[in-house]
């Protein structure tokens, strides 16, 4: 085979159903649109580099029929009626870009919904951009930020908590914010000191959460059915939490910009040093577990809420190399660098629970859109 023909057969690994129609499970044959292409960080075999295609909006999202993008079109399409099946309102799966598959039940793009626990990694980003800014340091003392008394610890225990312990979840606060373990020596799924983030956030740059994550990612992105919202519940201090509603695009258009390794369309947004450290091992108490980010291929993991330690990979049948954003009631934005895949998911709890954001639907799922690459 000619030089030219082998590049152009390995890069164009990209299928997509065409936007959908509300009607459950209806496809229609993808139409060719214009594409914004950028090279991938991504290796691909013999060497050759895969690009990255950028949607502009949604209307124009490249798409590409799925058998010319090397994927068992029965088997695809088989996962997404199995995602159908465990209450999913919306499904999204990009290859380097593109949109490989969608669909929806009961609900159609403009769908969006809290995506619970995935909105921290989003967070993680905006305190990587953050960081980029030198608004912030994640070795410095919460307390000189937020002030004394924002734990239920006392002064002196609480003075020694940093940004890094509470984006590793090693701050050695109980989940009622008082006082477990000296930081960074246990690791405790833990949401009252998580949401000091998004409170630090606000200290450093004078911006509530939404408009905030608006100028530094969404507009960027051209997420324009994402907002945060303030909950009715509160936390540990008797403060209001705060929820992220995204659409299943708007999902994927984050999940795009870490497969882009942190750049849109050739515009740095976060600096990749920061997203690798994010997501990659933390701390060595629980190796699955970054910067606010769930990975894959590791020795052993542990799950809240109670930190039960599962050996093994976190997701047997994902790629080894999956990082993921994961949420209560299955939540979910999946990343592959390594095929170029990025996996969004809405929708009520898809399986049985074995963890606050973990299920048997991650394992199946997984399992099912492996089993359709050809």
């Amino acid at each position: 085979m000619p030089l030219r023909a082998l590049f152009l057969a390995l890069v164009c690994v990209v299928l997509a159903c065409a936007p959908p129609a509300p009607e459950e499970g209806a496809t229609e044959t993808p139409t060719s649109q214009p594409e914004a292409t950028v090279a991938s960080p991504r290796d691909v075999p013999h060497g050759l580099i895969a690009p990255l295609v950028f949607p502009t909006d949604d209307a124009s999202w490249p798409t590409v029929s799925p058998a010319s993008a090397g994927w068992d079109v029965a088997k695809l399409n088989a996962a997404l009626d199995f995602a159908g099946s465990r209450d999913t309102r919306a499904i999204v799966i990009l290859q380097d870009g593109k949109l490989l598959a969608e669909r929806y039940w009961l609900a159609n793009s403009n769908f969006m919904r809290d995506i619970a626990s995935a909105q921290k990694s989003v967070v993680s980003v905006l305190v990587g951009i953050a960081v980029d800014k030198q608004l912030l340091s994640l070795d410095e003392r919460v307390t000189p930020i937020l002030g004394a008394g924002w734990s239920n610890t006392g002064a002196l225990a609480e003075a020694r908590i940093t940004v890094r312990h509470l984006l590793t979840m090693t701050s050695g606060l109980n989940t009622s914010l008082g006082l477990q373990a000296a930081p960074g020596t246990t690791w405790l799924y833990n949401n009252d000191a998580y949401h000091r983030l998004r409170m630090i956030l606000e200290r450093r740059t004078g911006l509530g959460i939404d408009a905030l994550s608006h100028a530094w990612l969404f507009n960027t992105l051209g997420a324009t059915r994402s907002q945060w919202e303030q909950r009715s519940d509160v936390d540990s201090k008797g403060l209001p939490l705060w929820g992220l509603t995204m659409s299943a695009r708007d999902l994927a258009r984050f999940g795009l910009l870490l497969l882009a390794d942190g750049a849109w369309a050739g515009t740095r947004v976060v600096s990749s040093a920061y997203l690798n450290t994010a997501t990659n091992s933390s701390q060595t108490l629980n190796p699955a577990y970054g910067h606010l980010f769930w990975l894959n291929g590791k020795a052993f993991t542990l799950i809240p809420p109670l930190s039960a330690r599962i050996d093994g990979p976190l997701i047997p049948s994902a790629p080894q190399d999956v990082f993921a954003g994961l949420g209560k009631d299955d939540q979910k934005v999946y990343v592959s660098r390594s095929l170029g895949l990025v996996v969004t998911r809405l929708g009520a709890q898809a399986g049985t629970r074995s963890a606050e954001t973990l299920s048997d639907f991650d394992e199946e799922l997984w399992a099912r859109i492996m089993a359709a690459r050809l």
